[in-house]
């Protein structure tokens, strides 16, 4: 393995996106502080529609910059056996991980403000606020194009530094705990389904939480039934991705007490939240209950900003705390 040749060939790349990536991370921000302004100003809501078509066209072009990255990455980012020489396989690192977390959450949700905007457009103000934030936060905080991926790399140039150094007992832990990760995390088909469906859901609960704010300021039963509609959206995959989770944790967490981490422990209660809401509606008519299940649909939006936070803050297995 010639380890000087892998990590130009990634260092060539990490420089091409952030030669790419720092000014479309300035035009982002300036784009995120349009949209917001173009949303809380009244006399600039005329100009809203354009300001949310800039922006997702903004995000899906620095999505495809990523896409390309991650590609760049799967060509070169090989494993191999330090005693043989074999490659075990090249690592495919997800697009939703790390510090792209933010954004891929930011693309959802600017797909979603513009399929609602063909049916409820008085949701738009709402969901670009949720949209501008997530586009900052994604930039300040993420950074995903000029400091990507930073646990990733911290490993692999371990592993990249253990086979450079031809010392056998150094090469073999780093190449356990990479051949490890790029089996059980990057590489596991679950790392495939189970973020994607759970980003699709956080999407649909925000469109959800804006349609309720409206519906508690206006009082008007329409907005309640676009909420739900963006509920039920958001509660299969939700359901689907945390049903695909557990037997992942059981196979990449052996011998982890990973069942009391905070972050499964969040998302579980983030998921009867959602299911009492829905329960709820199914007595609507009641006298007083829209208010009940108003409050749990907030309640459960909150919870769900939490459980996210919660991944940061919190120790545990699923945790970068």
């Amino acid at each position: 393995m010639d380890t000087t040749a892998v990590f130009e060939a990634i260092r060539a790349s990490i420089l091409m996106l952030e030669r790419l990536g720092r000014p479309l991370e300035w035009v982002l921000l300036a784009a995120a502080a349009l949209l917001f302004l173009t949303a809380v100003v009244p006399g600039a809501r005329r100009w809203l529609g354009h300001a949310l078509g800039v922006t997702a066209v903004l995000l899906v072009a620095g999505e495809g910059l990523l896409v390309w990255f991650h590609w760049q990455l799967y060509q070169n980012a090989v494993v191999v056996v330090p005693q043989t020489g074999q490659i075990t396989g090249t690592v495919a690192v997800p697009l939703w991980i790390e510090s792209e977390k933010l954004y891929v959450w930011a693309v959802v949700v600017a797909a979603m403000a513009l399929l609602a905007r063909r049916h409820r457009e008085e949701l738009l103000p709402g969901a670009a606020i949720i949209l501008a934030v997530l586009t900052a936060g994604a930039v300040v905080w993420g950074k995903p194009f000029t400091y990507p991926l930073p646990s990733f790399f911290g490993q692999y140039g371990a592993y990249l530094s253990g086979m450079a150094s031809g010392d056998i007992a150094q090469a073999v832990p780093a190449y356990q705990g990479m051949e490890g990760a790029r089996q059980f995390y990057y590489n596991t088909w679950y790392m495939w389904v189970h973020p994607p469906l759970l980003f699709i859901s956080y999407g649909a609960f925000a469109m959800s939480f804006v349609a309720t704010l409206r519906m508690v300021a206006s009082r008007f039963s329409g907005y309640e039934t676009t909420a739900y509609r963006w509920a039920r959206l958001g509660y299969l995959p939700l359901t689907a991705g945390m049903l695909l989770g557990f037997p992942w944790a059981i196979l990449a967490w052996q011998g982890e007490s990973w069942w009391w981490s905070g972050k499964v422990n969040m998302s579980i209660m983030m998921w009867l939240l959602y299911t009492a809401y829905l329960h709820a509606r199914l007595y609507l008519r009641r006298r007083g209950m829209w208010r009940l299940v108003a409050a749990l649909a907030i309640l459960s939006f909150l919870v769900l900003v939490l459980t996210y936070l919660t991944t940061y803050i919190v120790p545990g297995a699923h945790s970068y705390a």
